[in-house]
């Protein structure tokens, strides 16, 4: 099991979204597509966030290394009621199956 966390920025609340740079080796090659929908990956990720419409299935977008889908983003980020500074986790628990979730102290 791999797990990374994330310091979030006003940005990533702003656009619903987070870079995956320092996380890609979570990221199973055959998970990541091209730059646009046409070019979406071999196999999707599931993404279980702890809010309504968890899981949800994505590849990454290669090109700008984040989550092809970012609609849940917004729910993710007011669920948990997250912001700039806050930290999240990544949790790898198996090959295409990740959970998302705030980092509690």
């Amino acid at each position: 099991m791999d797990i990374v966390k994330l310091k979030l920025n006003e940005a990533n609340i702003k656009n619903s979204h987070f870079y995956l740079s320092s996380v890609m080796e979570l990221i199973p090659d055959e998970a990541i597509g091209g730059s646009n929908k046409k070019a979406l990956a071999e196999r999707l990720l599931e993404i279980h966030y702890g809010a309504k419409g968890s899981p949800v299935k994505t590849d990454v977008a290669g090109d700008k290394k984040i989550f092809r889908s970012r609609g849940w983003g917004r729910t993710f980020f007011r669920a948990h009621r997250l912001n700039p500074g806050d930290y999240i986790v990544i949790e790898k628990t198996d090959d295409f199956i990740l959970h998302v979730y705030p980092q509690r102290d």
